[in-house]
């Protein structure tokens, strides 16, 4: 029988892994490579055997970098782990990478495995998308402003009937227009506050959140049904993400909003209720059944959007279901006070009926 040691198992690690990673020594402080694994080869363009017994940085380190090279390896030397996205030259010039430095001791000696994720292009259409929604954004509302006020002053002007119901139609579809790059920019700037996921009283949150809701819609019945005190894990983005959640459901629903909190075990469900129409499907699929992107039209999608987002943020789910009338969007959040970290709910609580008793 062959008998395979933990060394053997991080040797197939070593090798097999699609990131470039090498293990290097230091001396007089200065990281001299021991050995690399073929994706370091491939993504680098240096063989091992030309590589090994070098300074890692005299072949990887662009020269406007060399001080945060050089800090790293401080680091390193003082047995401190790091993580940082940095840029390398690569084979095919500079790129950039999730830097992960982690240290250890050998024989008297300080070591380390550098793990190179490449993120080029995540980064890259990350900023295009940024910078093209940035500049439509503008032009939007700058054009919007110009159309619904030419549209308005066309309106006052006009003298038969026909010509004023046009211009208020322009009007009209122009403020929806404007809505939805506000809805647009309050995602972004939400989305881009980050925050490390905490405990967090969700049934208070949700109370504070309903109240809100029946102020701004008070021809809409909001019941709330939540114990006393519920911890969940996550972030105070959810707060607009709920907001968002009532807002829908109050708009496009019925003359009724139910909110309610229900532990399930080491999860809490809160679903939203209401005796609408239910989500067209054009709108739904995308968010909860990631369907083509291509269906998503303007209006409440943003807002299913972003309460998807944040829950997957929170390190939740979101589902969705109509029966009996009614439409229930549910999400799935992690109690605080289990480090389950699971967001999936168990097969008995998925299937329970969203009015049953908890």
């Amino acid at each position: 029988m062959t008998v395979t040691t933990p060394e053997d198992r991080f040797g197939h690690l070593f090798t097999l892994i699609g990131d470039p990673v090498v293990e290097i020594e230091l001396r007089d402080d200065a990281p001299i490579v021991r050995t690399v694994n073929p994706a370091f080869e491939t993504v680098f363009g240096y063989d091992r055997d030309r590589i090994r017994g070098e300074s890692l940085n005299d072949f990887i380190v662009p020269e406007d970098r060399v001080e945060e090279a050089t800090r790293f390896d401080r680091r390193t030397a003082a047995n401190k782990p790091n993580t940082e996205l940095v840029t390398r030259m690569t084979a095919q010039g500079p790129r950039e990478f999730l830097y992960r430095g982690i240290p250890y001791d050998r024989d008297g000696g300080q070591y380390a495995f550098a793990i190179y994720t490449d993120l080029s292009d995540q980064r890259r259409y990350e900023r295009h998308i940024q910078v093209v929604h940035r500049l439509l954004r503008h032009d939007l509302r700058t054009d919007l402003q110009v159309i619904m006020g030419t549209a308005t002053q066309v309106a006052d002007r006009a003298t038969d009937e026909e010509t004023v119901a046009l211009a208020e139609t322009i009007v009209d579809r122009a403020e929806r227009l404007a809505s939805v790059g506000e809805e647009a920019r309050t995602v972004e700037r939400i989305l881009l506050d980050e925050h490390d996921p905490e405990p967090m009283d969700v049934a208070e949150l949700c109370r504070r959140v309903a109240a809100t809701l029946a102020h701004s819609y008070p021809d809409t019945t909001v019941q709330v049904s939540t114990p006393d005190t519920q911890s969940v894990v996550a972030v105070p983005q959810l707060r607009a993400a709920l907001g968002a959640l009532l807002d829908n459901a109050a708009t496009h629903g019925g003359d009724s909003v139910d909110l309610s909190v229900r532990p399930r075990g080491d999860r809490v469900a809160v679903e939203v209720i209401d005796d609408g129409a239910g989500i067209p499907e054009n709108v739904r699929a995308p968010v909860f059944e990631d369907s083509d992107i291509t269906k998503l039209q303007h209006g409440r999608g943003i807002g299913l959007w972003l309460v998807r987002w944040v829950t997957e943020i929170c390190g939740g789910r979101l589902e969705y279901d109509r029966h009996d009338g009614l439409t229930v969007v549910r999400l799935w959040l992690r109690s605080a006070r289990t480090d389950d970290p699971s967001p999936a709910a168990d097969t008995d609580s998925a299937s329970a009926s969203p009015l049953d008793n908890p």
